[in-house]
């Protein structure tokens, strides 16, 4: 269109995003915490971290992972990127390392292989179809060579494919996938009592003294935040729409461009009413034939379509819309309706169509040929577009102009935000948890204000999803401070309510569940709390008990025989005391056909814990002969700037 990598369109974002992540795919397929290994000898070049072989990771190859670990984190700091670097790296060695051992055992991705491998990758942010042309505009706006990213891709899959090969080592026996298939289909059956803290609350001691001793207690608790004054310039492309002019040759000239997008295929306007004979017993099809046929009587005598659709029809889609479906074009539905419905005539009804899903009367409403789209006809999209990101661009430099010109005098913000056509506005006592004024989930922005030093200017922030420019000058800063005990007094109460609470429930749950070890039923333990027994309805492991939460939180269950007690568990709503109500085994007989999936679990189990354990041995190994290198020097400077 008018300036691809200009714009603000998501389907361009999201290409960007998609490019940018699988530069970055062998970090961030492994990404964990953990040391860094020292290699033997060094990387040369001041802008080289590390090489595998041949193969280096540069200073910008580490940026462009970070980028990808950041996009759409506008709140990570410095401090924790500092700490990811190393890791990172260490990544991005093991991915380079398991390509280079593939390589040494003899595995190859073929030109074709990666190629299809790229499109099926990308097509999506295509919209289904890649596009070799925006693809390689799209690497460039990045700034990445095809060849490296295309190395990259090259890499990412050996790795992979080596990986598989390890995969494939992992033998699961039969006997350990009958064992493992019983555990997770047994079933437990539970009654418990639930001691929820909220039926504490009455009986917590409110005295005022306990309330201020457990102020002083907690005291670290409760502080009065940083609050900051600021002026807020902000800018919306709504704003500079009305002055974005654009001449009829410019718009004349996109279309000629563009031609091809405005030619529109053969398509029908249809409305319909089904009977539906799909998921329903096979002798019932005479019957309900019989009833479309019916129907068609009816509209043949004057019958209004549309309420005999709402009345009738068994498409959910259409039928409270009276049968509409719109205009539809040839390879959208199935081959009995579309034959049916580009063969009438405006006006005109079907006979009782037969489909995969039963019984249709079709009614064609309107019918257009092929047919390219005049320039009259869509003058007043390709108007409303490069308005848009006309007045997207004007907006843009009128933001750079004005945060350029208050960064030297920030006095003079207001005047000057007026001057470019921006929103002025002053906030005082503002905390973090404040909305900005005209900006909706503007973290990134407000992260940058309570960053800045008291005088200063913040970045400008682009809030694409709001079509919004702004930046702040913080001319304020109240420090965060330790509060008075009467200045947060009903915080400390409900506080201290809801830890009493909590504490007072967890004494209940836990001399219940004793009393209910030595015999007593759980109807007599909950008499005196005013609780009743409720029962959980038989479930797996990996379910969810009904009322209390997932079966993972009550392992402990699954231990028991009939009558025994679990607890207390704690959850998020209680304390629950538990007695195993029924204990129904797995269906053996079922697992023949469930052995597939529970081999394939298990194999993914054992995976979690020898991948690394495979990943670090070749590491090893290639580090023992020399073939990776670091350069600690280039590492601890990158390091360094992300600490600053």
């Amino acid at each position: 269109m008018f300036d691809l990598f200009r714009s603000r369109e998501k389907s361009v974002r999201i290409l960007l995003g998609v490019l940018l992540g699988l530069v970055a795919i062998s970090m961030l397929a492994y990404l964990v915490p953990g040391g860094f290994g020292n290699g033997t000898g060094s990387a040369a070049g001041q802008n080289v971290v590390a090489a595998v072989g041949d193969e280096k990771i540069t200073a910008t190859d580490v940026q462009r992972s970070i980028q990808g670990i950041t996009r759409g984190q506008t709140n990570l700091p410095k401090g924790i990127l500092a700490m990811y670097v190393p890791s990172m790296v260490n990544q991005m060695i093991e991915s380079k390392a398991l390509a280079y051992k593939a390589r040494e055992m003899g595995f190859r991705i073929s030109d074709q292989e990666l190629g299809d491998a790229i499109a099926s990758e990308l097509a999506p942010a295509f919209g289904g179809k890649f596009d070799m042309n925006t693809y390689q505009m799209a690497l460039a706006q990045q700034g990445i060579s095809v060849a490296d990213f295309e190395n990259e891709r090259r890499q990412s899959m050996l790795a992979q494919r080596l990986e598989n090969l390890e995969s494939q080592s992992i033998v699961v026996s039969d006997k350990e996938a009958r064992a493992e298939y019983a555990r997770k289909n047994l079933k437990v059956g539970l009654q418990y009592v639930n001691f929820d803290p909220k039926q504490f609350a009455s009986k917590v001691n409110k005295d005022p003294a306990a309330v201020k001793a457990y102020f002083d207690k907690n005291r670290s608790q409760f502080r009065i935040s940083e609050k900051r004054d600021f002026e807020l310039i902000v800018g919306s492309t709504t704003d500079f729409l009305q002055k974005a002019k654009i001449s009829d040759a410019e718009l004349q000239r996109e279309y000629s461009e563009n031609i091809d997008s405005y030619r529109q295929p053969e398509r029908v306007q249809v409305r319909h009413i089904l009977i539906k004979t799909q998921g329903k017993p096979k002798e019932e099809a005479p019957k309900l034939k019989a009833k479309a046929e019916d129907i068609l009587k009816q509209l043949q005598k004057g019958g209004d379509f549309a309420e005999l659709a709402k009345k009738n029809s068994e498409d959910p889609g259409s039928a409270e819309k009276g049968g509409e479906l719109g205009w539809i074009v040839r390879g959208q539905t199935v081959p009995n309706f579309e034959k049916a419905a580009f063969s009438l005539k405006p006006g005109e009804l079907s006979g009782v169509i037969e489909t995969e899903y039963g019984y249709h009367i079709l009614q064609v409403e309107n019918k257009q040929a092929a047919h390219t789209q005049s320039f009259d006809e869509v003058k007043g999209n390709l108007l409303a577009e490069a308005q848009k990101q006309a007045a997207s661009e004007d907006l843009r430099k009128a933001a750079e102009a004005a945060h350029s010109e208050i960064a030297r005098n920030p006095a003079q913000a207001e005047a000057i935000a007026k001057k470019y056509d921006l929103k002025f506005s002053k906030q005082t006592n503002a905390t973090t948890n404040d909305t900005l004024p005209g900006l909706n989930n503007a973290s990134e922005l407000t992260n940058a204000i309570f960053a800045a030093a008291k005088g200063t200017v913040t970045d400008l922030v682009t809030l694409d999803n709001q079509n919004k420019d702004a930046f702040a000058v913080v001319t304020g800063i109240t420090p965060a401070r330790p509060a008075e005990f009467n200045e947060v007094q009903s915080q400390v109460l409900q506080k201290y309510t809801d830890a009493e609470s909590q504490r007072l429930a967890q004494e209940a749950a836990a001399k219940a569940a004793d009393s209910a070890r030595k015999g007593e039923s759980l109807e007599a333990i909950a008499k005196p709390y005013g609780l009743t027994v409720k029962t959980a309805a038989p479930f797996t492991v990996d379910g969810a008990a009904e009322g209390i939460g997932s079966g993972t939180t009550l392992a402990a269950a699954f231990k028991e025989n009939v009558g025994g007690i679990v607890g207390p568990v704690a959850t998020s709503t209680g304390q629950f005391v538990c007695r195993v109500s029924e204990r129904v085994p797995a269906d053996m007989s079922q697992f023949a056909k469930n052995k597939d999936s529970i081999v394939q679990g298990l194999v993914q189990q054992r995976l979690a814990v020898q991948g690394p354990l495979f990943r670090d041995s070749i590491v090893a190994e290639l580090k023992r002969r020399g073939k990776i290198k670091i350069n600690n020097d280039t590492l601890n400077r990158i390091i360094s700037s992300y600490q600053s």
